[in-house]
């Protein structure tokens, strides 16, 4: 009987470590489709302001449309906010004054910024799925393999 619940339990903790391993990849690939909408929504944005001049809000309601995930619920102003607690403060701050500054300059100007703002967010969406191509699944490899090891010492 006592064999039977350390075997049950040890499956247990390698059943949680897996699933911490699931959490950890899943983390690396919101980053890089969050990244990603954000490249993709500064190349609509400056396509519409430049052959349209949609105003800004239609634009978000655009891309909003065409989008799921929390880089198109952040630029559709709805009620549900992304938490976004998978970026770092450092890139919170980033993509805020990138939103901020989007419509509040002449036109020569916002074209510019765009264009900055798009490439700094390619960038990132390229890192980001170097990222998790390498650290993704290795994490999710290693914290499997804690999880047999725990069941091999506790069973």
């Amino acid at each position: 009987m006592s064999l039977i619940l350390r075997i049950i339990g040890g499956g247990l903790i390698a059943l949680v470590c897996a699933y911490v391993g699931v959490l950890v990849k899943r983390r690396y690939k919101t980053r890089e489709k969050f990244f990603k909408d954000a490249s993709d929504y500064f190349a609509f944005f400056e396509k519409e302001l430049t052959f349209k001049k949609t105003p800004l809000p239609e634009i978000n309601k655009e891309f909003a449309k065409t989008r799921d995930g929390d880089f198109a619920l952040l630029v559709a102003n709805s009620a549900e906010k992304p938490r976004l607690s998978f970026l770092k403060p450092d890139e919170k701050q980033s993509v805020d004054s990138a939103l901020a500054g989007l419509g509040k300059s002449v036109y020569e100007e916002q074209v510019a910024f765009v264009k900055r703002w798009q490439a700094e967010f390619k960038e990132k969406a390229d890192k980001c799925e170097s990222e998790n191509k390498k650290y993704g699944g290795m994490y999710f490899k290693l914290c499997v393999l804690l999880g047999i090891a725990l069941l091999i010492l506790i069973a």
